[in-house]
């Protein structure tokens, strides 16, 4: 098939959905399949406006952004990359990028497909202006997305929910998937430990350094778990910019107690959540958790979970089930949830396993699950 992807960041920007786009695009071209992907300029440093990346085509136009990523417009349009393909997929409704490039393929006659991520999740943005204005433009465009979009599809219960209910709309349900390495690779800890002299036992948060992902709340619970179990500690991998946790790690006064590891390649992540307590996902938005990579991680892993119950989490995390969930911005629950799993071996063992019998996708079965999708749906 001639497969074309449409986001609005590609890489070299990193990210949850550059990171999905990227592996579809690099699995389907390793299958035989023509993939494009048409993106912005906005993230590419210095890369060219045409490039092949691992045999994928990558187009960069040019295009205006106001601010947010989602607002991102396209300046121009490649038509030709359009009609040419069996299908055009993008990723994410609420990208303006993505729904422009979506409706000019419809028009063109080209089937369409669309993701569907973080449905209605702006009231709780931290944002006043995205609070106040951001549930008229998700309803428009789900409702512009649900229209020009001929497979729609999820990654979430959560969006699923909300489609059918809400908007009366039938959606296939594809979440993201893992590394098969992750099933069979050796336990990676000692690795770790020796690569930055960590031998304390320590929680970790793995993903990009953004202030929607809660760091914040989970450097400012090490604050009351260092009174209780000094000899606790939080790693921090991923990539962002440091500075202001920096700045407030040394303001509360816990520099031992916070280890960044800045961006890592995937051993050295894999090794960090080996040697881990549990993986910490203190979110605090739903708009950024469509769809937690690295809670799929940890359960491959068979490591315990404790994260925010917003977005997709909750619907995936059941408390002290397969993991634990704390409310979003709420350091002292989170503190008493790591202290608690800490001391209750028993139960830190007991969502370490049932976390590892939960369903994973590998990479492969999604991308087998898409080309069913796509092909059922372009005959």
């Amino acid at each position: 098939m001639r497969i074309t992807y449409v986001i609005h960041n590609y890489w070299p920007a990193v990210g949850g959905i550059e990171t999905v786009a990227k592996m579809l695009s690099e699995r389907l071209t390793s299958m035989g399949h023509e993939v494009y992907v048409i993106t912005s300029k906005y993230g590419a440093k210095d890369r060219p406006s045409y490039e092949i990346v691992n045999g994928v085509h990558v187009y960069r136009i040019k295009a205006f952004r106001p601010g947010f990523p989602d607002l991102t417009y396209p300046l121009e349009i490649p038509k030709e990359v359009l009609i040419r393909a069996d299908i055009v997929h993008g990723h994410t409704h609420n990208s303006i990028f993505t729904l422009k490039m979506i409706e000019k393929a419809k028009m063109l006659g080209t089937k369409t497909a669309t993701y569907f991520m973080s449905v209605d999740a702006f009231r709780d943005h931290s944002n006043l202006f995205v609070r106040l204005l951001g549930p008229a433009y998700s309803k428009y465009t789900v409702e512009k997305a649900l229209e020009i979009s001929d497979i729609k599809l999820v990654k979430s219960f959560r969006d699923q929910e909300i489609l059918k209910t809400r908007y009366k709309a039938e959606t296939f349900y594809i979440p993201d998937g893992i590394n098969e390495d992750l099933l069979k690779m050796p336990n990676m800890a000692e690795s770790f430990r020796m690569k930055y002299n960590l031998y304390d036992p320590f929680v970790v948060y793995v993903g990009r350094l953004h202030k929607f992902k809660g760091i914040d709340s989970l450097i400012r619970a090490m604050v009351l778990i260092k009174k209780e179990s000094p000899e606790l500690k939080a790693v921090i991998v991923g990539p962002g910019d440091q500075t202001p946790y920096l700045r407030l790690v040394e303001r509360l006064g816990i520099k031992d107690k916070v280890f960044f590891t800045g961006y890592v390649d995937e051993t050295t992540k894999v090794g960090a959540i080996d040697a881990s307590l549990a993986l910490i996902l203190p979110s605090i938005s739903n708009y950024v958790e469509a769809f937690s990579l690295s809670i799929s991680e940890a359960w491959a892993r068979g490591k315990a979970v404790i994260a925010s119950a917003v977005g997709e989490i909750p619907y995936r995390v059941k408390h002290l089930i397969n993991g634990a969930l704390v409310p979003p911005r709420d350091p002292k629950a989170l503190a008493d949830m790591i202290i608690k799993l800490y001391y209750d071996t028993d139960l830190l063992k007991k969502l370490s396993l049932e976390g590892r019998k939960e369903p994973l996708l590998t990479w492969d079965q999604v991308v087998d699950n898409l080309l069913k999708i796509y092909q059922k749906e372009t005959i």
